[in-house]
């Protein structure tokens, strides 16, 4: 696991041989610990899955960045339309 920005403890880990999961923890008070995360697919054609939310975009970035080339993303994909799949597509 390699953590990519330790303020907000966003880090990325190896799931499977180029498959990555980006999380970003979160804490809701009075709730306790939540975790956002992301899938990235390093392949010929990169592809990642979910977007995070808005604000959250630079950590995602970030976090890809430290796997790939953000430019070199070809796709991005999500299950559904909320804030916490797609919030961040535009960007």
């Amino acid at each position: 696991m390699i953590v990519t920005n330790s303020q907000s403890g966003t880090n990325v880990h190896e799931v499977a041989d180029g498959i990555y999961r980006i999380n970003t923890p979160v804490v809701i008070e009075g709730a306790g610990g939540f975790s956002f995360n992301q899938y990235l697919i390093a392949d010929d054609e990169p592809l990642l899955f979910h977007t995070g939310p808005r604000k959250m975009f630079p950590l995602v970035r970030e976090a890809v960045g430290s796997v790939l080339p953000v430019e070199s993303l070809r796709y991005i994909g999500f299950s559904h339309v909320e804030a916490d799949e797609c919030g961040s597509l535009n960007e």
